[in-house]
Formats: C-alpha cells, structure tokens, sequence
C-alpha cells in the first residue's frame, strides 16, 4: 500500500467493521464519547502474523483495526509494533467518487503524518456509518481527496456533510481542529 487514496478506504472500512463486529464489547461503549485511535505498523510477516491472532475486522490486505483497550492492555504483541511512520502519496485533490460512497476530504491547513491521516479517517468513518447504516452496510465504499482550502470548506459546509472530525489536539495538531469531512456521494 503506497497511497493515503488506498489506505484511507480501508482503514475507514476496518474502523467501521471493528466496532460493528464487537458492539457487544463493553470497551467499545466506553470509548465512543472520547475515541482514540493509534495508527500502528507490522515491520515483519511474522509480526503481521501475532497480529492477525488478536481479536480484530480486516479491510482488503493489510489494514486491520482491533477492538478498543487501555494502553496497559495491548499486551507484547501490540507493545512492539511502532507507529506508523511511513510516508504514503499524497491524496488527489479531486476523485471520481462512486453513488453512495462517501468522500473523505482532508483539511489542507491541517498537515499530518499518514498515520494520524489514516486514524482520523477512522474517525470520520464512524461517524459516516452512524448517519449512514446502509452505507456501512455495503462495506463503505470510499475516495479520500486532498481538495483546496475554498473546496474543503464548501464540502464542510455542504448539506451532505455527515461528519466532521475535530482533533483533541493531544498529537499533531491543535485542538478543535477539523482534520476530515465525511461526504455523502448521492
């Protein structure tokens, strides 16, 4: 995986796919009112192989997301991973988005590493599903793009914005920072 443009869907899609596969989990009710979410990488075949041992929801090849834990939980498996550091390409500034996808707009006055990228996407997806079940339901086709400042903040304002994701600001930006929108692609 070499871009934000094929990262974005699937981290969006596994974000979505977890919390819906362990709605029962106590852990994932306790995290909504304040979501965070860690973007982390397998350096090995074999440490992608521990991970895929641990409860989770694949998107494609590569993306997975695990249910919620306190930090004191993740156990050695997820103790050696690192945070993804890795820089992918660049999201387009403008895609064809599908019927019924729904369009992730990165905010291009706020810069961030493609880890926070993928995890605030995570974010934008849940918030997607929660206004849109039948598009969760279809396994949440989408398209990030990396639009204008003038195109971010009509797509932000527009009536088919089903999501806005502001930062806490704990990280790489400062807080109440809008980071994605969610658009609805009619």
């Amino acid at each position: 995986m070499s871009s934000l443009a094929e990262a974005g869907p699937l981290a969006g899609a596994a974000t979505v796919g977890c919390l819906r596969r362990f709605a029962d989990d106590p852990a994932v009710e306790a995290w909504r009112p304040r979501p965070g979410k860690i973007c982390l990488r397998a350096r090995t075949q074999a440490q992608w192989e521990q991970v895929l041992e641990e409860p989770h929801a694949c998107a494609g090849e590569g993306v997975l997301a695990i249910p919620p834990r306190r930090r004191s939980e993740r156990g050695p498996v997820l103790e050696k991973l690192q945070a993804m550091a890795t820089d992918l390409e660049p999201a387009p500034s403008s895609a064809v988005a599908p019927t019924g996808s729904v369009t992730y707009a990165l905010n291009p006055e706020a810069p961030m590493s493609s880890g926070k990228t993928l995890a605030q996407i995570g974010h934008a997806a849940v918030l997607a599903a929660d206004a849109l079940p039948a598009w969760a339901d279809a396994g949440c086709p989408a398209v990030v793009v990396a639009p204008s400042l003038p195109d971010f903040a009509a797509l932000s304002a527009s009536s088919l914005c089903v999501g806005r994701v502001a930062d806490a600001g704990l990280t790489e930006v400062a807080p109440g920072t809008v980071t994605v929108v969610a658009v609805r692609n009619p």
